[in-house]
């Protein structure tokens, strides 16, 4: 009979000789010595757990720092990565041709003949860059600038919330010191990695848009740095083709629309800057779920890498970093945001429909499939909703169309637009549901204030008697 120390995890006699097993080493020191020295480094055979551990960590915290010290010479990845990203995407999605010049001069064409047609319904003038026609690439060059200005924020955040998640994590009792040093060498490395995280998904998902977007602001934000008139023939012919209507009349809808969107934003400069600040506002106020993170990174080496595995990392990192739960802060914020949004596309949908309605015959048809694409989401909804963790359902356009409508009918088409030269004049949320009350307001003298009054009847008990002080 065998003695039974022989079969025991823990008898002192078998560890010297042991062997890995079929599942791992016998022991953990066997593991990590072995490991220890595959790596190079120098082993001695009586070390302690304990001491491999941190003779590991060390080696750890040396290749912590020397990545932060090229990290801090490096410009961020993110930007580079990301247009590769959405390169890659548009080439998956199907052909991207550079429109040639017959395409370009129809585009012009048509654009010249909208504004035409807009000039009669706006006070905002006519652009003075030419019509251009872009590729889908094309979009993704010009526009990347504002996505930056936008999503510069979210990545900041991202970092920042692994770096205190992690070095909560390394800070806690128990842990190995070296380990809790490296703490002071992870923030270069973890913007980094953040860098190389979100770099690949934003430009997967403006390829995406890409393919879906017909004109530069499409999505309802200013993305261009200056006002053009912007066109995607190859998205134009794909939005003509699945409508069954005549690629001209679909041209000239969509020409229209973005006419006026970008007079809008050429002639009120604080509606574009105003966007993008809550859009970064509300990023910055992202919180990252440490628990859920810890999840993710644990799953991060599945027994198995295989398409599913994969995708579940990545909605798991989803979910650590976009708590569902808004913070009474982002909710105000984005409150404000979806206002602005309707306001900005409620006044496109108003003044684009006077101006097309008598020359297009379709443009009832074309409106109704505007409605319809928003209410699936629309390119908008879905690059916030992905890429921000936010999602903006502008379900006020109707209420924001309709409050355009009354103003034009009480002010005249002057007094309508000139409400956007004054923030402090702009509808509300409430208002938005009664447009009635807000034109009401705006007809009604601005009272003094209690301090406005009493500032100015002191002014006037100083005035010398007989002419105007020095």
């Amino acid at each position: 009979m065998n003695d039974p120390t022989e079969d025991r995890p823990g008898g002192e006699d078998d560890w010297p000789g042991d062997e890995p097993s079929s599942s791992g080493w016998s022991r953990p020191e066997d593991g990590i010595r072995d490991f220890l020295r595959q790596a190079g480094l120098p082993v001695d055979d009586d070390a302690s757990l304990e001491q491999m551990l941190g003779q590991l960590a060390r080696r750890m915290a040396s290749q912590l720092r020397q990545r932060a010290d090229q990290a801090g010479e490096q410009a961020p990845v993110t930007w580079q990565a990301a247009k590769e990203a959405a390169r890659q995407q548009i080439v998956s999605l199907g052909p991207d041709p550079t429109p040639d010049g017959r395409r370009t001069r129809q585009i012009a064409d048509a654009a010249h003949l909208v504004d035409l047609w807009l000039d009669d319904y706006t006070i905002f003038p006519q652009l003075a860059l030419p019509p251009a026609a872009w590729s889908r690439q094309q979009w993704i060059e010009h526009t990347m600038p504002t996505w930056q200005s936008m999503i510069e924020p979210v990545i900041s955040t991202i970092a920042q919330g692994l770096y205190d998640a992690m070095g909560a994590r390394l800070a806690e009792p128990g842990q190995i010191p070296e380990l809790a040093e490296l703490s002071s060498v992870l923030q270069p490395v973890l913007r980094q990695a953040a860098d190389g995280m979100f770099g690949t998904r934003l430009g997967r998902e403006l390829g995406r848009i890409a393919t879906d977007v017909v004109t530069a602001t499409d999505v309802g934000f200013p993305l261009t740095v200056q006002a053009q008139v912007v066109v995607l023939p190859t998205n134009l012919a794909a939005a003509a083709e699945g409508l069954g209507l005549p690629e001209l009349d679909v041209l000239h809808h969509h020409a229209v629309r973005e006419a006026a969107r970008q007079r809008l934003f050429k002639e009120v400069a604080w509606i574009g800057p105003q966007l993008i600040a809550l859009v970064q506002h509300y990023a910055r106020e992202i919180r990252i779920d440490p628990d859920a993170l810890s999840i993710a990174i644990e799953r991060a080496v599945p027994p198995e890498v295989t398409l599913e595995s994969v995708s579940q990392f990545e909605v798991d990192i989803n979910t650590a970093i976009f708590d569902p739960g808004k913070t009474p802060e982002q909710t105000a914020i984005l409150d404000r945001l979806e206002t602005l949004v309707a306001l900005v596309e409620g006044w496109v949908d108003h003044v684009a429909s006077q101006a097309i309605d008598s020359w297009v015959p379709s443009a009832a048809a074309l409106s109704e499939t505007v409605r319809r694409r928003r209410a699936a989401g629309g390119p908008a909804a879905e690059v916030f909703s992905t890429l921000l963790g936010l999602s903006i359902q502008p379900k006020r356009l109707r209420e924001a169309a309709a409050l355009w409508g009354r103003l034009l009918a009480t002010k005249g088409v002057a007094g309508r637009d000139e409400t956007w030269h004054h923030p402090d004049w702009m509808p509300t949320t409430a208002d938005l549901a009664d447009p009635a009350g807000f034109v009401a307001r705006l007809d009604q003298p601005v009272a003094d204030d209690a301090f406005d009054a009493e500032w100015r009847r002191l002014l006037e008990s100083e005035r010398p008697e007989g002419g105007a002080g020095e």
